[in-house]
């Protein structure tokens, strides 16, 4: 998805899910900034990516709280940096959302700053079905949409598959075959915690992670994770990070892609839901986030996407197993990092990145 943790989720969402124009008989609303629609009863902003993503929202996912609310929803269109920005403008008592959903570097950047109120579980029910990966203290923030990241290989061109993360240094048929994000990428900005928390003993660590790293050269560098697909597809590397849908997408396409979690555990693209301290509806704001944590959203977000629920109470069907292969207590695989720490050292890393890489 992208450069940033923005350009990560969204720039990928951009590429990978940007699609058709919006169609004429969607029932829902579609604004930039939306700033005359914040604020009036009855009806909530909500943020959103544009193209297939924004049509799914229109046609699936708000109809159907629409009918249920008797309600408006009106989507503001956009990234999250831009999203951000306009939050800051606003400020914490005047924001041009409701609900907040975004990647978990802006989320976590938005409760550092106090833009964010605690989620009532008596107002939302559905938190406590939630996988408590996805819960954050005080329930001021949740995960509602999971892509977990791990190790994607062509399993036709190699003989060993991967188990760990260890198999990329240890592994010598992957030796100069390689992709990796740049640093810039939350994909790879996680890499390197990965790497410094497995040969320096904790993810801050950094100079033995970059040392490891360094070790793997040459690899392919890539910025978002529609090149590593396309790069995994076409055989120029044999194996790299990748999450877990874009590797199920692949599958249903016939290629020979296949998806390992390592041993030492995942990391994962998320989507945080987040309802604004200012905001004027926040019975309604509540109302939306509840449904959004609902078995029926979760499980269209998982039909369309192949994504992995963050409520545990949905199944996922035996003829979508193979290509949602994390779910369920798996979750619980994953590494939930410490953003607020890490993002001290992001100049630094990005730093040695371009100095060494």
């Amino acid at each position: 998805m992208k450069q940033s943790r923005d350009r990560n989720m969204d720039r990928r969402t951009f590429l990978a899910l940007t699609g058709g124009a919006l169609g004429a008989g969607f029932l829902g609303t579609v604004l930039g900034p939306a700033a005359d629609a914040w604020g009036a009863e009855g009806q909530i902003v909500v943020t959103s990516y544009g193209g297939s993503w924004r049509n799914f929202m229109m046609s699936e996912i708000i109809p159907p709280f629409e009918r249920q609310c008797g309600c408006k929803v009106i989507l503001s269109m956009g990234l999250a940096k831009e999203w951000y920005a306009r939050l800051r403008a606003g400020g914490v008592g005047n924001p041009p959302y409701d609900v907040m959903m975004t990647n978990e570097i802006w989320a976590d950047q938005g409760r550092r700053e106090g833009f964010f109120t605690s989620l009532p579980v008596n107002r939302i029910p559905n938190l406590k079905d939630v996988n408590t990966l996805c819960r954050y203290e005080d329930n001021i923030s949740v995960i509602a949409m999971i892509q977990p990241i791990g190790l994607a290989y062509r399993e036709d061109l190699i003989t060993n598959p991967p188990t760990s993360w260890r198999d990329l240094w240890e592994n010598p048929e992957f030796k100069g075959k390689i992709g990796l994000y740049t640093v810039t990428n939350s994909a790879g900005f996680m890499t390197v915690l990965m790497a410094s928390r497995i040969f320096g003993g904790n993810e801050y660590n950094l100079s033995q992670g970059f040392a490891s790293l360094k070790k793997l050269k040459p690899f392919k560098q890539v910025d978002y994770s529609g090149t590593m697909q396309v790069m995994l597809e076409r055989g120029d590397i044999v194996i790299g990070p990748l999450d877990a849908p874009a590797v199920g997408h692949a599958r249903r396409k016939g290629i020979k892609i296949a998806f390992c979690a390592p041993t030492e555990g995942m990391f994962m693209f998320e989507q945080t839901l987040n309802v604004t301290k200012g905001s004027r509806n926040k019975d309604l704001a509540f109302e939306y986030v509840n449904y959004a944590l609902s078995p029926e959203a979760q499980s269209a977000w998982m039909n369309q996407y192949l994504w992995t629920p963050a409520n545990m109470k949905v199944e996922v069907p035996p003829e979508l197993q193979e290509y949602i292969p994390i779910h369920g207590e798996r979750i619980k695989e994953i590494v939930r990092w410490d953003f607020a720490a890490a993002m001290e050292k992001k100049a630094y890393m990005v730093e040695e990145w371009n100095k060494d890489m």
